[in-house]
């Protein structure tokens, strides 16, 4: 299953990485395919809020003249959605779970950078692994871990194995030169209980997330002020950037490269469709189509009673 998802990512990685020559680009590139990718999933999702704001007050009339009927309200607010064309499972479940399985395929190429990137078989793989005697625990999240331990034991001095040519060795000494930026080795996992340089990457993923959920925090609590009074609001605004910081520490950096950028990404995003796809500018467009599509009714009506008379 991993293999099936992360082909695709594998494939566009591996073009970039050909194009570029720089494997931290490769990933940005990627990162932002990725978003573009996702942009009208993310586009659905923020017209959608923007309609619920408006549908927000006839929902509050719903349950202050069914007050009490839990089992009422719930069917007159279905009712209205569906007059509406409003679909309230379409705010965030689908775009969840498509990126859910981009992050599986992404971790998964990110993992295996001489498989997806380099190209090489299986084979060479287990070769190179055989010859600078790397041993893995039997468990799939060591073994998954290969080829990042396969890079920061080669060498220029490496010879080379059966099925490995000296041409092979060159290629994995540049992408392991690739992997260090400014001091940081990408290969390598942060230490929580030994701060050193690679502690950048948990904090820089936590401060970026971080970013994305007081922006959205913020947003909620002026679009819709009873919700952000919640006391869940705040612990889900803290959650995401608090599993940022503690997952970054459980993989290795390249990974929490990948997330940084992600974050980033997902930021200006938010930002970019707030101000394009706000409420006000969403439900105007909305009165205006109601508007023409009722005189459009309208005129059809008429038009067959005059063709009835005559």
């Amino acid at each position: 299953m991993r293999g099936i998802l992360a082909w695709p990512f594998g494939l566009a990685l591996s073009g970039l990485y050909e194009l570029t020559d720089s494997y931290l680009l490769s990933i940005v590139l990627l990162t932002l395919v990725v978003r573009l990718l996702l942009l009208p999933a993310s586009v659905s999702q923020q017209k959608n809020s923007a309609k619920q704001v408006r549908l927000n007050t006839k929902v509050n009339k719903i349950k202050q003249k069914y007050a009490g009927n839990q089992q009422k309200i719930q069917e007159e607010t279905q009712a209205l959605y569906q007059r509406e064309g409003f679909g309230a499972a379409n705010m965030g479940c689908a775009p969840m779970f498509v990126q859910l399985f981009v992050m599986l395929g992404l971790y998964e190429v990110i993992y295996s950078p001489i498989t997806y990137v380099l190209r090489f078989s299986q084979e060479k793989v287990t070769a190179l692994q055989n010859a600078l005697k790397v041993v893995v625990e039997n468990s799939s999240k060591n073994s998954r871990g290969v080829e990042l331990q396969i890079l920061n034991k080669i060498s220029s001095t490496f010879q080379g194995t059966s099925g490995v040519s000296a041409e092979d060795v060159n290629e994995l000494v540049t992408l392991k030169d690739n992997f260090l930026i400014g001091g940081i080795d990408l290969t390598s996992k942060p230490d929580s209980s030994d701060p050193g340089l690679l502690w950048i990457i948990p904090i820089l993923a936590f401060l970026t997330a971080m970013l994305s959920s007081i922006f959205m925090y913020m947003k909620q609590r002026k679009q819709n002020p009873e919700m952000a009074k919640n006391p869940s609001m705040g612990c889900m605004t803290f959650m995401s950037p608090v599993m940022s910081l503690v997952f970054t520490f459980m993989f290795p950096a390249g990974i929490g490269v990948y997330w940084i950028i992600s974050n980033i990404f997902a930021f200006i995003q938010q930002v970019v469709l707030t101000y394009v796809y706000s409420p006000k500018k969403v439900i105007a467009q909305q009165m205006v189509d109601e508007t023409v599509a009722r005189r459009s009714k309208e005129n059809n009506t008429k038009r067959r009673a005059d063709i009835e008379k005559k």
